[in-house]
Formats: C-alpha cells, sequence, structure tokens
C-alpha cells in the first residue's frame, strides 16, 4: 500500500495551487520564479515523498506562520491540525513537521515556543491518531550575501539550537520521530537566507532523506 503523506509548514514547505484552500502561499509567482522553484516537483517535500514512493495527502502548510498563537494560523491551533486529514476523511500514514523558524524570528520565548510544539502534536494525535509523526529540527540557510550568522547567533535573545532541544525534546516525549537534520546538514542555499532555492530545495530533501536513514 502508498504510504500517504501530510506536511504541517510555514513557507518553506508551500507552493501555489498545493496548500489547503485558503492558506497563504510563498513559492508562487515572481518568488517562485526568482528561487527557480517552478513546480511542485521542485519542493523538498514533494521530492522526499515522491523519494520514499509515497503519495501526497494534504499540504497543511502556511506562510508566515508560527507554532505559537492563540487562533489560526498558529501551528498549535486545531484547525491547523484538522486540515491534514483528507477532503474525503482520508487519514494520512505520517505527518511531516517543519516549523518554528518563524518562532525564532520573532523571538518568542523558548518555554512558550516548547508548550505550543507539544500543543501541536497533541492536535495532530487527536486528528490523526494512526500516522507517524515526523518532526524535523530547523536547518539554517545562507547565501552570498546572508551567512549564517542570523540562525548562528542569538537573534533576539535565544540561539536557534535552543529551539531544536525544544523539538528534540517534546517529539520525544510525545512518541513523535525527530528527523534532526539540524545536527549534521549543512545550510542549504538560498537568495535571502531563509527561503530555498531549487538547490536548497534538494539539499533539504537530501538532509530529511538521510535522517530518516539514520
Amino acid at each position: 500500500m502508498v504510504k500517504r503523506y501530510s506536511v504541517l509548514g510555514d513557507s518553506i514547505s508551500t507552493f501555489d495551487g498545493m496548500v489547503a484552500a485558503g492558506n497563504e502561499v510563498y513559492y508562487e509567482g515572481e518568488r517562485a520564479a526568482r528561487n527557480n522553484v517552478c513546480a511542485p516537483a521542485d519542493t523538498w517535500w514533494v521530492q522526499m515523498i515522491g523519494q520514499l514512493g509515497g503519495k501526497l495527502l494534504v499540504n497543511a502548510s502556511y506562510s508566515g506562520s508560527l507554532v505559537t498563537g492563540d487562533a489560526f494560523p498558529a501551528g498549535q491551533s486545531m484547525e491547523r491540525a484538522r486540515q491534514l486529514v483528507g477532503a474525503s476523511g482520508q487519514q494520512p500514514d505520517a505527518v511531516l513537521v517543519y516549523m518554528g523558524i518563524n518562532d525564532y524570528g520573532e523571538g518568542v520565548p523558548v518555554d512558550d515556543f516548547a508548550c505550543a510544539y507539544k500543543a501541536l502534536l497533541v492536535n495532530v494525535a487527536q486528528v490523526a491518531p494512526g500516522a507517524e509523526v515526523l518532526c524535523l529540527t530547523l536547518l539554517p540557510g545562507c547565501s552570498e550575501e546572508h551567512d549564517t550568522s542570523f540562525f548562528r547567533s542569538k537573534y533576539k535573545g535565544t540561539s536557534l539550537e535552543a529551539y531544536n532541544e525544544a523539538i528534540r525534546e517534546v517529539a520525544r516525549a510525545q512518541g513523535a520521530r525527530v528527523l534532526d537534520v539540524a545536527a549534521f546538514a549543512a545550510p542549504f542555499d538560498t537568495l535571502d537566507g531563509t527561503h530555498p532555492t531549487r538547490r536548497g530545495m534538494q539539499q533539504l530533501s537530501a538532509a530529511v532523506l538521510e535522517a530518516l536513514g539514520r
């Protein structure tokens, strides 16, 4: 049986026409063309799912969203979790969670982030109780004009690694599998320091596949 995957993420995991209806998209029009991410096949998640012989069920990603927040589109909102289920009620066999970079960028306190990430996983388990949940740690991006100092430093008082450690601890405590790309993979290619180019998408997909192999 072909394994069905749903995706819960932010702008890095969006593409025009491929996310839940009404969700904001980053990779569309001029932004997609500028990054040379011109088709779904150029995205990290389509590449990764395809390499595993799986099938995309729903992409519930939302550009600009944080894990934290009181209501939709916060990743911890139940509305985001409900988007992971297919239109006909089909359940995913696996859920890919790649969120948190916007929380880091906004300087959300790590304790608040950890609580919100736990709520996200509790909601996912409620709406998709049989799904394997795969939580990615946050991998930095880089470019000729943007080095990794934004991620390596304490941007707003806390290092990116602190958020990654929160993801590891919360995911393991909730029975999810950690795909710790931040522990071994090099920064992916970007134009702006954050959003993967076509090459960056390939690098991110390869890192996720390597993490699965580990």
